[in-house]
């Protein structure tokens, strides 16, 4: 009678099983590795790495806030620097008018051309107090941007109607880019430039030479600072700009370090990959 053969866990046979087993698990790893291009697909592959991957995908998140939200405020900076020249060019036209109109030798005609032409750059102004930024928001009303940052009440006066600071970079940190507000660059309602523009509508009006003489004098006297105060309006939002030209330097370098991290952990030398995978089919 045959000696039976008996099989246990240091035959060959199951050891041989056991190793085909592991070459399969690889295999098959390595085919999800190369068609992702990852070294893990799934968490359970690299736990360590996973989590520092996660952690990398979270930042990368974060910085992208970031970006979205230094881009807004430098649109918003951008177009109420625009606004703010057209306004400073109004009140300094206006001031060229009111000298030309003070000389003594100004006749009735030129007086009704320089209203004509005043009348104008008044509503330049207001145009410009009630700029809107690319979401349709008035850039000078502060907090309430949903209406316009200026509307003449019942005297014909030009009232700010705003409320609070405007909006800036308050989430990366910078609440010095924000837009300033309405009276911080047109003034109020009783010395502000569109107060100096109706005092200047109403002085080239005056039949009175004497007065109207004393009225320009005055207009004078008061368009230099509300020309001053546009022109401090734009040396603030070009510092807010450049501090958002810094952040948003710092931000891309951020960025490029988490994607390059990122790589490190997850990224796959395919070349490698495909070898092993070669190799361990022969």
């Amino acid at each position: 009678m045959p000696t039976p053969v008996m099989v246990n866990s240091r035959s060959p046979i199951p050891v041989q099983a056991d190793r085909m087993n592991r070459i399969e698990n690889r295999l098959a790893r390595l085919d999800r590795q190369i068609a992702s291009g990852e070294k893990f697909t799934e968490a359970a592959e690299d736990p360590a790495g996973a989590a520092r991957a996660a952690l990398l995908q979270r930042l990368q998140g974060r910085l992208t806030a970031d970006e979205k939200a230094v881009n807004r405020a430098h649109d918003r900076l951008s177009m109420a620097e625009t606004a703010i020249e057209s306004g400073a060019d109004a009140v300094l036209r206006a001031r060229d008018l009111a000298l030309t109109a003070s000389n003594g030798t100004s006749s009735d005609e030129t007086r009704r051309v320089i209203l004509a032409e005043v009348q104008v750059l008044r509503q330049q102004l207001l145009d410009a107090a009630n700029s809107r930024d690319e979401g349709g928001r008035y850039i000078f009303a502060g907090s309430r941007g949903g209406q316009a940052a200026y509307a003449a009440d019942a005297d014909g006066v030009i009232q700010w109607q705003g409320f609070a600071a405007a909006p800036g970079a308050e989430a990366v940190g910078i609440g010095t880019a924000a837009t300033p507000s309405g009276p911080e660059l047109f003034g109020d309602a009783a010395t502000g430039a569109f107060a100096r523009l109706q005092a200047l509508e109403a002085a080239l009006q005056e039949p009175d030479a004497e007065l109207r003489a004393t009225a320009l004098n005055a207009v004078l006297e008061g368009l230099q600072p509300a020309y001053d105060r546009l022109v401090t309006g734009q040396a603030r939002l070009g510092a807010g700009m450049a501090r958002l030209a810094q952040e948003s330097e710092r931000i891309a370098t951020a960025r490029l370090n988490a994607t390059e991290a990122l790589t490190d952990v997850k990224g796959l030398d395919l070349t490698q990959a495909i070898t092993e995978m070669e190799a361990l089919k022969l």
